[in-house]
């Protein structure tokens, strides 16, 4: 069996609405020089059935079922399987453009040093079924040679969105292995912290203007929204591991981008109806009083508006913090349209 240039891992959990239409829009990629690896994470409903009803006899797709244990770790169960080149991680129900694949190899013929390629993307907000709002993230064409000056432009490349996720990207499958990164067996950041792990390994970067990705999120119900209790510790680790990786060299960026990650911490403690109102205003007290965010508050940079308010708003009598915190909830809650066109602004 031939060796394909590319690994696409999808994890998967509860998709049996969304997986056919992604399947069908995977089936039609212009390249033919790739292996899917979907992984279902143990799900509940008939996913299972699905997928295998949508991918029939193709050879170019493996199903493979697991018990539940969240979208890192199935990433990481794909890691181990995976015999690509390189590795793109997709989720189950946003859609690549059919190009991508050959932007890509084209982007690497021309490039075969590369460690990374980083593409634009759209950003769609939903709400209930109908597009609330959406934005083009954008990316500056540009090539990295050297790692230090990738990481000496970090936060101004975290700060247009464009460093979290994983799906906007197209990584070496041997720098992973050969580095031992793997995603973290978190519920939130563990795309971040992969991601960082992986970057301070990055030689040669290629910036692909091109907008490869469509990324579809339901305002209010996204991971990203839910609560766990070591929310804040993950957000907190990759407040550290940033400034860690970068010496410290872009410490005020970074401490603003942990107080904008903190907001939305915060907006899950005070939306979720699994602890109590004492055991909230407990979480949030301790989150407050972490020396992260005593230091972030004094050090953060306010290079935008929507900066300045935020840390004015951490720097408030506590009472007042919480009474506009709340405000936020219900605006995240109830009007998702409206919380994406604030967003923007960020």
């Amino acid at each position: 069996m031939s060796t394909p240039k590319f690994s696409i891992i999808i994890p998967i959990y509860n998709a049996e609405v969304s997986i056919t239409k992604t399947i069908k829009v995977l089936k039609e990629f212009d390249n033919a020089n790739f292996e899917i690896l979907l992984v279902n994470d143990g799900s509940t409903d008939s996913t299972e059935k699905v997928v295998n009803d949508s991918i029939g006899e193709d050879p170019r797709f493996h199903l493979f079922t697991k018990k539940n244990e969240g979208p890192g770790l199935a990433r990481n169960y794909g890691i181990e399987r995976a015999r690509g080149d390189y590795l793109l991680f997709f989720d189950a129900d946003d859609y690549p453009e059919k190009t991508i694949l050959n932007d890509y190899a084209l982007i690497i013929s021309n490039n075969p040093r590369l460690d990374l390629i980083v593409s634009s993307f759209i950003f769609r907000t939903m709400n209930q079924e109908k597009v609330a709002d959406e934005k083009e993230y954008l990316v500056t064409e540009h090539i990295y040679d050297d790692n230090e000056e990738f990481l000496s432009d970090m936060y101004e490349l975290m700060n247009k969105q464009l460093m979290y996720v994983v799906w906007n990207k197209c990584y070496r499958r041997d720098l992973i292995i050969k580095n031992k990164i793997r995603f973290k067996d978190y519920r939130s950041c563990e795309d971040r912290i992969f991601n960082l792990d992986y970057y301070k390994h990055c030689s040669l970067v290629v910036m692909n203007p091109k907008v490869e990705y469509v990324y579809e999120f339901v305002g209010g119900q996204g991971i990203t929204n839910q609560y766990n209790q070591e929310k804040f510790a993950t957000f907190k680790e990759f407040y550290e591991r940033g400034n860690a990786i970068t010496n410290n060299e872009i410490r005020e960026g970074m401490a603003a981008l942990l107080l904008k990650g903190t907001t939305s911490v915060i907006f899950s403690i005070l939306e979720t109806e699994k602890i109590t109102r004492k055991q909230k205003k407990i979480e949030i007290d301790s989150i407050l009083n972490d020396t992260s965010i005593v230091e972030a508050k004094q050090y953060a940079i306010t290079d935008t508006t929507t900066k300045k308010i935020t840390k004015l708003l951490f720097n408030m009598p506590r009472p007042l913090l919480l009474l506009v915190l709340n405000a936020g909830t219900f605006v995240e809650t109830k009007m998702p349209g409206v919380m994406a066109l604030l967003k923007r602004k960020y």
